[in-house]
């Protein structure tokens, strides 16, 4: 027996409706501290303006299905639904989105399984079936009376050492649910030119050992590709976050495998005529996860209407033989011995409070810093645990695992940042 996973089709003929991917978890709604609010539309800078603006960040639930009962396959769909009556556009524009999602990923499975079953029986005899698997899910970046903003993460598995993942930046205006496009945040083309000038000279004057990851020789170099990238009317992908316009390039495209996917976050202050329709409030907390490569992150988080540097390195020195993750801000620097094969991922979280590096080092340690005024140490603690999620008003940490390549997170903890 072979089932389809279930599309997402919601229908209004006679008020009746189909099975919604999957099973619900629990619905996030504006009183969570990542949507923020705004009463007072925004100013009428252009024609896009005049559209109406929402009063209320849209409260939505995750939910998801997998593909059963394949011999050669396995794979599932994570959506995002609308679960208030505020902002029906909004609503049908996702449950479409995602409808259209779940068909091309049921499209797919057949010939999928058919490969899979192939290379099994060009195998010959083998304990364990290969099977190919295909998993889409979803990371909420923004979600605020302006702008749903997230990132659709779609991991392929075709046989070989590793999968590969495909990230898609999504965008949607929430009074409208329009899907947002350079076009409607201004000049798109003087936004590419912006962009592309931004993300070069703030790679240049990261760190050697960020650039180190990078390609750089006569058969790719990274400059050469993000150029390319922005020619013709053409960008990578982007998501408007409460920063800026983060543009995503996929793996392999500047760096090997090993360096992931690398991002890089263009501040709205760096355009001219940007629409402000779908730019936040000015002093909204926000949490932006630091470069794995080591590449600065530039931010006015003092709101003097200068950038600061920040950056997470984790680098290892020949003369030493020892591996280190070096902290950067504003060229202060903070140097601490690292296990072998430690790695530390950085958060900044700009809330309330001030300004704060989260330094985690998952299921050993978490180190809290200070950096409104250079590096002050403000917390450490020892842990087991990996980070879930944090927030601007905390972490989640948990233990995970994976199943049929999804993982599954168990033993939850809410812990805010008075760790000491």
């Amino acid at each position: 027996m072979k089932k389809r996973i279930a599309m997402l089709l919601i229908c209004a003929v006679a008020g009746a409706s189909m099975i919604a991917c999957g099973k619900k978890t629990e619905p996030i709604n504006t009183d969570n501290t990542q949507a923020t609010e705004q009463t007072q539309p925004a100013e009428d800078n252009n024609e896009s303006d005049k559209e109406p603006v929402s009063t209320s960040a849209p409260d939505i639930t995750f939910t998801s299905v997998k593909a059963e009962d394949y011999d050669y396959f396995i794979g599932s769909v994570q959506c995002i639904q609308v679960t208030d009556d505020k902002h029906p556009e909004l609503k049908a524009a996702m449950d479409e989105y995602f409808d259209g999602i779940v068909k091309t990923f049921n499209s797919g499975i057949e010939d999928m399984n058919a490969q899979a079953k192939q290379q099994n029986e060009e195998m010959g005899d083998s304990e364990d079936t290969m099977k190919y698997s295909q998993d889409i899910k979803n990371e909420l970046i923004r979600r605020d009376n302006k702008v749903l903003s997230f990132v659709l993460n779609t991991y392929t598995f075709m046989g070989g050492a590793h999968g590969g993942g495909t990230y898609t930046g999504v965008n949607f205006d929430v009074a409208t649910g329009k899907q947002i496009t350079l076009d409607d945040l201004g000049d798109a083309e003087a936004i590419r030119q912006t962009s592309k000038q931004y993300i070069l000279d703030t790679i240049a004057n990261s760190s050697d050992a960020a650039r180190g990851n990078l390609y750089s020789d006569d058969i790719i170099d990274y400059k050469q590709v993000i150029e390319e990238y922005f020619s013709n009317g053409n960008q990578p992908e982007f998501y408007l976050d409460n920063v800026g316009i983060t543009f995503i390039f996929q793996q392999y495209d500047i760096a090997p495998y090993a360096a992931g996917t690398i991002s890089v976050t263009v501040p709205y202050s760096q355009y001219e005529g940007l629409n402000d329709r779908y730019t936040p409030l000015s002093d909204a907390p926000y949490v932006l996860k630091l470069s794995n490569a080591g590449i600065d992150s530039r931010i006015d988080f003092n709101g003097d209407g200068t950038l600061d540097t920040i950056s997470v390195v984790n680098t290892w020195e020949e003369e030493t033989d020892k591996n280190y993750v070096v902290l950067r801000v504003n060229g202060e620097e903070l140097k601490n011995e690292s296990g072998n094969g430690s790695w530390y991922t950085g958060y900044f979280i700009h809330n309330d409070e001030g300004n704060f590096v989260l330094l985690a080092n998952d299921g050993i340690s978490m180190d809290l810093y200070d950096v409104s005024n250079g590096i002050k140490a403000k917390g450490h603690m020892d842990t087991t645990l990996s980070v879930k999620e944090v927030t601007e008003t905390g972490i989640t940490l948990g233990e995970y695992t994976y199943n049929d390549n999804n993982i599954e997170w168990s033993n939850e903890q809410q812990i805010g940042f008075d760790f000491k």
